[in-house]
């Protein structure tokens, strides 16, 4: 009789400070699983993009048929505008979705007791999660040129085509109550508009200029010409500390900023990125209000970064919800949640309660510290 063979034990890998000789054991990491949670999550992903776009678009579309109607445009051009806007829908589908597909797919496989299975099998959370962070990143990649270069072409060709509608001609860019400090010299206008037919020539209205000297000009109207570099100012009151106002009929002073008025007026929202970056070098170099350009260009970086936050976010969650029910009930609050957060910020930066950059990153951010709280919990588990 040959000797009885005992059965081989499994192999296992040293993971964790428990056990014989200080570790502890679980089973090599299958990675089917791991690939199975991102592969559901990656074909769930652009159902939930066209389902938050088009949540974002029924007040479009209601306005676009009132558009249709009165204006005599063709659904051709309503089609158009639409395909416009899409960026500007994308900007917070894209992060949010995810989300929607990773809570749904992970809620799919609790359902199954899919996730029981793999933690039975010694699967750590960790090699779950990994996967799910990649995914994010990736999203964040698409979003950053998303945010950066299409979303702010888009919103120009869609201002033009509304613009060719209801105007005979397109309005003038208009800026209110623009500062500058060009040297040791202050210019200020209360009504800054541009000339339609000539992108190097600007309107003024209100303006005050106060020299190094402390020499006063106020002026009821004049020009900026920025291809000469100078403010022309009609009807002007000058005034010297100590000494009585003179009235002159017209005074031109030199106004040296690196930027035509068409570009100094135009919205961030139109800009790209790169635009928008040198916006903003110039007119912080020219001293004047840079909140606007600055909240724009770190919303736009944070939106994009926060899609690999979201990802951390659902994930950890994800991997500790029971079912499908379950994970389509936090979907719901997480979205909700974030939009309210996302909304929120914006108003608190208009009403100046925070300043441009923590009002851009308040919603990364206190989604970054939620994250990394359940991320933790996850893991230690």
């Amino acid at each position: 009789m040959g000797t009885r063979r005992a059965p081989e034990a499994p192999a296992w890998t040293r993971t964790g400070p428990t056990g014989p000789r200080g570790g502890r054991y679980t089973a090599p990491v299958p990675k089917r699983l791991p690939r199975a949670l991102l592969r559901e999550t990656a074909g769930l992903y652009p159902l939930g993009v066209a389902a938050i776009c088009l949540l974002l678009s029924v007040d479009l579309l209601s306005v676009l048929a009132r558009f249709l109607v009165e204006q005599g445009a063709t659904l051709a051009d309503v089609l158009s505008l639409l395909l416009y806007r899409l960026p500007w829908f994308l900007h917070l589908a894209l992060p949010v979705a995810v989300v929607f597909a990773v809570l749904l797919a992970a809620g799919r496989m609790a359902k199954d007791s899919e996730l029981k299975a793999a933690y039975a099998l010694g699967v750590p959370p960790a090699a779950m999660l990994a996967p799910l962070v990649g995914f994010g990143l990736v999203v964040g990649a698409l979003s950053f040129v998303n945010n950066g270069f299409l979303e702010a072409r888009g919103e120009a060709a869609y201002q033009r085509r509304i613009d060719a509608f209801i105007y005979a001609r397109p309005p003038a860019e208009l800026q209110l109550n623009a500062a500058y400090r060009i040297g040791e010299s202050i210019f200020f206008a209360s009504r800054v508009r541009s000339v339609a037919d000539d992108a190097r020539l600007a309107n003024l209205e209100g303006v005050l200029v106060v020299e190094p000297d402390g020499t006063l000009h106020a002026a009821r109207d004049g020009r900026w010409d920025a291809a000469a570099r100078v403010w022309v100012l009609n009807d002007v009151e000058s005034s010297r500390p100590g000494e009585a106002p003179t009235q002159r009929g017209q005074l031109t002073l030199p106004f040296e900023l690196e930027a035509t008025p068409d570009e100094t007026l135009t919205r961030a929202a139109e800009l790209p990125l790169d635009q928008l970056v040198r916006r903003l070098e110039v007119v912080a170099a020219a001293g004047g209000d840079v909140g606007e350009l600055r909240f724009s260009l770190h919303r736009r970086l944070a939106d994009a970064f926060s899609a690999a936050i979201f990802a951390v976010f659902a994930g950890a969650i994800a991997l500790r919800v029971r079912g499908r029910a379950a994970g389509f009930a936090w979907t719901i609050v997480l979205l909700v949640g974030f939009w309210a957060v996302w909304v929120l910020s914006g108003n608190l930066f208009e009403s100046g309660a925070v300043s441009a950059i923590a009002a851009a990153w308040l919603t990364p951010g206190l989604a970054a510290a939620g994250a990394a709280l359940l991320a933790w919990r996850t893991l230690a588990s």
